[in-house]
């Protein structure tokens, strides 16, 4: 690719970034299934499951597929749905509706899953400046949890008028990001599509996944922090209103936590370059824990700013996972079905910890299962650091 290509590409997938997820859904998403789609929270949870299981079943061929035919193709495929899950959840009216649209997102997510990470990687390294990869992605996923943590500002007030209103406004931005996508460029795809090949190509990503071991620890390991976090999230709304945090200020502590992810995000390169990869790792493990248990043993309303914690890793991980994973990938043309293992991996183990933590909520309450949470998170923490330390013998 020429340089004015890979420039072109650099601003379009900083607005893709900008504009990838709803902007005005996240302090009211689990109220809103609750109550337009009817729906009790250990329904929300088997939903969730049942969407991750989707996922799981579409994410990996659908990365082969976009290391064959083109990841531009299948990252269009994959907005589309995305933004028809988008009208879905601001029209539904019960929990056929709220499945339907989950169902909707889980084909979008899965067919961007991965692709946008590697088209955009590769346009770096066709130029020789995949060294800024991780400094360009901190920066545009800072960016969109800044604009993300504005709109939340007005989703409490509107939310009380009508709470498919936030939902409503997220489409026209969904829009821009279907937009920027099909402006992408990337190299001409040489290979000729064929199941074959395309069963080839999901063996060859399993089998370096599964022999890489540095590849095998950051699938791991995002897999916990990203499984925990989603778990977290989706107790946020109970939380609140076990507290008695009134809905009107929702979305103030969404604007608090998004500008929190927003600065983790934005200078998490520079973080590690001071703290190194290893102290990084640690500060992940406890800002996830220790303040899930505090929740959970002090149901009060200052222990609602908590989430702020989570939120430092939800700003940082992404960059960290992907130049991680991307740095130890050697083979450019199996990229997108490796970063799909990575998904379909955390997907898999999320299915399995959204059921369970269901369960748990169902049997022994939201507050006791937020401690049983924070002990597995630093438990399997702890085991995963000393794993990460042995690779550096």
């Amino acid at each position: 690719m020429d340089k004015a290509s890979v420039r072109r590409n650099i601003i379009l997938y900083k607005i893709y970034v900008l504009f990838n997820e709803p902007l005005f859904w996240g302090p009211i998403l689990i109220t809103s299934i609750q109550k337009l789609g009817h729906m009790s929270l250990p329904d929300i949870y088997f939903l969730e499951s049942a969407t991750m299981i989707l996922c799981v079943l579409l994410d990996i061929p659908s990365g082969a597929l976009a290391d064959l035919i083109g990841k531009k193709k299948v990252l269009i495929i994959g907005r589309i749905f995305l933004l028809l899950s988008m009208f879905g959840f601001a029209l539904t009216i019960g929990p056929k509706t709220a499945w339907l649209a989950n169902i909707l997102w889980a084909i979008g997510y899965s067919f961007q899953s991965g692709a946008d990470v590697s088209l955009f990687y590769n346009s770096l390294k066709s130029r020789g400046l995949e060294h800024i990869y991780k400094k360009t992605e901190g920066k545009a996923f800072g960016s969109r949890l800044l604009l993300t943590g504005l709109c939340a500002l007005v989703v409490g007030p509107l939310a009380t008028i009508n709470l498919r209103i936030p939902l409503l406004l997220c489409i026209p931005f969904v829009m821009i990001s279907v937009v920027a996508v099909f402006y992408f460029e990337e190299p001409a795809q040489t290979k000729k599509y064929s199941v074959r090949k395309q069963i080839a190509l999901l063996k060859e990503g399993v089998h370096f996944v599964l022999n890489k071991r540095e590849v095998r620890w950051i699938v791991l390991f995002g897999a916990l922090m990203t499984g925990a976090s989603k778990i977290w999230f989706f107790t946020y709304n109970p939380y609140f209103e076990r507290v008695h945090l009134d809905m009107k200020y929702y979305g103030f502590v969404f604007f608090l936590l998004n500008i929190i992810a927003w600065l983790s995000s934005h200078y998490a390169y520079r973080v590690e370059r001071c703290m190194s990869e290893s102290r990084s790792i640690v500060i992940m493990i406890l800002c996830i824990g220790i303040p899930v248990i505090v929740m959970g043993l002090v149901p009060i309303t200052p222990c609602v700013y908590l989430v702020l914690f989570q939120n430092i890793v939800r700003g940082f991980i992404r960059p960290f996972n992907s130049d991680y994973m991307n740095r130890h990938i050697i083979a450019d043309d199996i990229r997108t079905t490796i970063n799909s293992v990575q998904s379909t991996t955390a997907d898999s183990i999320s299915i399995v910890t959204l059921s369970l933590f269901g369960l748990l909520v169902a049997r022994i309450h939201v507050l006791n299962s937020l401690v049983v949470l924070g002990i597995v998170v630093l438990c399997l923490g702890c085991f995963s650091y000393r794993s990460y330390k042995r690779l550096d013998r």
